[in-house]
């Protein structure tokens, strides 16, 4: 063993640097293995968050919450966790889980003090946030106030004829299919096609060509989802971005991608400078007009790396989750014979009385077809878009959540897919894909006072100030296309009860939407 140095004279401190030093050399791994069990057993122990059950991993090393999320089940598995361990869960050794619908309420309520965590620090585009990922929330607030406008169900609804146009072209596409006698397709390529292409229209003007083309254009969905999955994962240590991402060498790894080299980013970047330097054909004002609008009302509190991020943000965020909910959607209705032939009577019956124009309109969809709005809020309940956790951090104070305090600084976590089991709220059979709990007696007042408090405790968008800007697109789009292709449509599962594969880092990401077709 190493001789200890002691100096009479040498202050305490530095003589037990000296004596680690000398251990250090002499036998440095298992000093380092039991500086890390002892930082393990200090945070599992001595922490004010002990009392809470949950993996014996997950209370003393963030690096439970890592693995979990790269194994891209989070979705099933933070469901497991609270069903093991209860309504509230240590994920991390500094972060719980809730399952109660009431205490996220109160967690991402306005004005409770309840602020995103460094776990949004992680997503691009770094050093200027757009509304998701910025955490302060002063520059949020600021950001959120000009956005609002631009991303308006109004605003949206102005651009109808260009989502009508994008349905043509999509039933186009798939009468080809008909008419090829294709045996078995896939489905939920196109919807998600078509979900990117309609996000081109609504933001640039210009569709991304994907239903045109059948393909994922320049593998633009695949590095969505490459980006996603680091996201997720880096993100439950964020400042491992710091050696991974945020390094100066990563671009130039062969296996990356540059962020800014990339279909999405060049073709917003590009979009800008053609309306900036005038080049650009603009025939409506679509989001990137209104966000520019927006710049030139306040250059300064706007500014035009503001009015990138928001448009960039706008494709990264919005066509996965669109996708995936139309996704779940028709597995869902399909999977369940007597759902569908109840919501194709419903759709079929309103065309033949004429309540239906040539393509469906918002109006028509929420006036006509109140199965199909059943089943459309069940779909999101049973298989929101988002399978990784909301995060917030307690105020410094501490808080009284859910009939516990919880010390200031605490990271929270709440995740839509356990949020909408729970059985208080949705019934016994929260676990079924069950659209008729959402169609209350008229004149009921209790069946009515539990469909809207069902609704309110609704987390498919998150909630609060936080809620997703982009849930009026998503929902108007899916008000349209789902109903339109119903009417035309007859679809059957090519593997009945064959679930779809998920794989989750962030969005659910969906395949194996196979289906047979054919026209009515």
């Amino acid at each position: 063993m190493a001789k200890a140095v002691v100096a009479d004279e040498a202050p305490l401190t530095q003589t037990l640097l000296i004596n680690l030093y000398h251990l250090l050399r002499q036998w440095p791994k298992t000093v380092i293995l039991c500086i890390v069990a002892l930082r393990f057993l200090f945070r599992r122990y001595v922490s004010p968050l002990r009392k809470y059950p949950g993996p014996f991993l997950a209370s003393g090393t963030r690096l439970y919450s890592l693995i979990l999320t790269a194994r891209g089940r989070t979705h099933e598995e933070h469901v497991a966790l609270h069903r093991k361990y209860g309504p509230i869960v240590r994920i991390q050794p500094n972060q719980l889980s809730f399952s109660s619908p009431e205490a996220a309420r109160q967690i991402l309520s306005p004005g409770k003090g309840f602020h995103k965590t460094n776990f949004y620090w992680v997503f691009p585009p770094y050093g200027n946030p757009d509304v998701f990922t910025e955490i302060r929330e002063n520059v949020h607030a600021t950001k959120k106030r000009f956005v609002n406008q631009p991303y308006s169900l109004a605003s949206f609804q102005a651009l109808t004829p260009w989502i009508d146009k994008t349905i043509e072209i999509l039933m186009n596409k798939l009468d080809s299919q008909v008419e090829r006698a294709v045996e078995v397709m896939d489905l939920g390529n196109f919807l998600h096609w078509f979900a990117f292409d309609v996000l081109g229209e609504m933001a640039f003007s210009s569709s991304f060509g994907f239903i045109e083309q059948e393909k994922d254009v320049d593998g633009a969905i695949n590095f969505i989802d490459t980006v996603q999955q680091y996201d997720g994962i880096v993100g439950q240590i964020p400042f491992l971005d710091y050696f991974l991402r945020r390094s100066p060498f990563w671009d130039y790894l062969p296996f990356v991608t540059p962020l800014a080299n990339n279909h999405v980013t060049r073709t917003a970047l590009g979009q800008m400078a053609a309306r900036e330097d005038g080049t650009a054909v603009v025939d409506r004002r679509d989001l990137l007009s209104q966000l520019f609008e927006a710049h030139e009302k306040d250059p300064e509190k706007f500014d035009k790396r503001s009015v990138f991020a928001v448009a960039h943000g706008a494709i990264f965020a919005g066509s996965d989750s669109t996708a995936s909910t139309m996704q779940t959607f028709m597995w869902n209705v399909l999977n369940n014979k007597p759902v569908y032939e109840k919501l194709t009577e419903e759709i079929l019956n309103a065309d033949r009385n004429l309540q239906l124009g040539e393509i469906v309109a918002w109006e028509e969809s929420q006036k006509c077809l109140p199965y199909f709005q059943a089943c459309l809020k069940e779909a999101m309940r049973v298989g929101p878009a988002v399978g990784l956790a909301i995060y917030r951090k307690v105020p410094g104070l501490g808080a009284d959540i859910d009939g516990v305090f919880v010390p200031g600084g605490t990271e929270l976590a709440v995740n839509a897919h356990v949020l909408h089991k729970d059985k208080a709220i949705f019934g016994d059979d929260a676990d079924v894909f069950r659209p008729e709990r959402w169609l209350g007696k008229e004149g009921d007042e209790k069946s009515e006072a539990r469909v809207k408090n069902m609704d309110r405790h609704m987390f498919q968008f998150g909630g609060g100030s936080h809620v997703c800007i982009g849930r009026n697109l998503a929902i108007l789009e899916m008000n349209k296309v789902l109903p339109q292709i119903l009417r035309r449509y007859k679809f059957e599962l090519a593997y009945p009860g064959r679930p779809m594969k998920k794989h989750s880092t962030f969005f659910v990401v969906q395949a194996g939407l196979e289906v047979k077709m054919a026209r009515r």
